[in-house]
């Protein structure tokens, strides 16, 4: 191995199968969560109950307490997902809400999940208060963009906190060296801007795609001559292939990979390639070696995320004018 310690995969599940192929292809970790009878279309997972590709993302207690007894049989962590920001309504409403929560809550405990993912600090000490006894992770919701504020999550009672997806090399590293808390970063995509300020909504139970909001064409109004036609808010990055050997000696302890929208055939496609690659580097390999040797049997794939250049953790130009 080279220095840095291990970086464990973490994949998303939406059903008892899609556990199963996860567990199969070798994840550290799966995140999930739970449906909650008084939500429709939303849920506290910050994604809606359904999208365009699957009909089911939150999953009911009995197959959720399947999903956790087959990850732990196979030493596999499970990661519970309550993070919709949601305790800023005052007044009667926020007792329903409180109530309603501490429900959804209740089921994770009742299955024996590891870790709850909170995007709220009035979460946090809501359930500090209720001696809730599990390990407690900070959303990308709380936008954390530098080491001061992973420091103060720390203090407040965070074991983890997802970092923003536009953080540099050198960023990480920092954050990372903050003793007693674990860094995770995101493998592949997500949201163009800070995710905790963005209010481009989507796969909250829409049954089209609507693509990326971000990525879409705007009629830009300014007193300069410009086309009208921009993609103003078009700064997503798209993979960390190439830097998982960075990351890894930066002492990032958790990859996340997103993609409860898409496919199950592509989403175990694109986990087993992160997998393999990070094996590849612990091997001693390059980040390009290992990345060749990753991708090999799905080049494919991959080669249209390359010929953008939109390399994650890395300056590129895209990350120029926002950083």
């Amino acid at each position: 191995m080279i220095g840095g310690s291990k970086v464990r995969v973490k994949a998303p599940v939406i059903s008892y199968e899609s556990a199963k192929a996860m567990i199969d292809i070798g994840v550290s970790e799966i995140y999930l969560g739970a449906n909650a009878s008084n939500l429709n279309n939303i849920s506290y997972t910050g994604r809606g109950n359904s999208n365009h590709c699957n009909s089911q993302i939150s999953i009911g207690f009995d197959e959720l307490d399947e999903i956790v007894k087959l990850a732990h049989a196979n030493d596999v962590k499970v990661t519970y997902l309550a993070n919709l920001p949601q305790f800023t309504i005052p007044g009667e409403s926020r007792d329903k809400i409180e109530k309603s929560f501490m429900e959804y809550i209740d089921i994770g405990l009742r299955a024996n999940v590891d870790g709850i993912v909170l995007a709220d600090i009035g979460q946090l000490l809501y359930l500090k208060e209720k001696n809730i006894d599990k390990e407690f992770y900070g959303s990308v919701y709380l936008a954390t963009v530098n080491v001061e504020q992973v420091k103060f999550l720390k203090e407040i009672g965070f074991k983890r906190v997802t970092v923003e997806y536009h953080m540099m090399i050198d960023e990480i590293k920092e954050m990372c060296e903050v003793e007693g808390m674990d860094i995770e970063v995101f493998g592949n995509f997500g949201g163009s801007h800070l995710n905790g300020r963005c209010s481009l909504y989507h796969n909250i139970g829409e049954k089209f795609d609507i693509g990326f909001p971000c990525k879409s064409t705007y009629d830009v109004i300014s007193e300069a001559p410009i086309d009208r036609k921009q993609n103003i808010y078009d700064s997503n990055l798209y993979c960390s292939l190439c830097n998982i050997g960075e990351l890894h000696k930066a002492g990032v302890d958790v990859l996340k990979i997103t993609g409860r929208e898409l496919p199950p055939d592509v989403m175990s496609m694109i986990v087993k390639t992160y997998i393999d690659c990070i094996k590849y580097v612990e091997e001693g390999m390059s980040s390009i070696e290992a990345k060749e040797m990753a991708i090999k049997d799905v080049r494919s794939y991959w080669s249209k995320w390359c010929a953008k250049k939109r390399c994650k953790f890395k300056e590129n130009n895209v990350t120029k004018y926002y950083l």
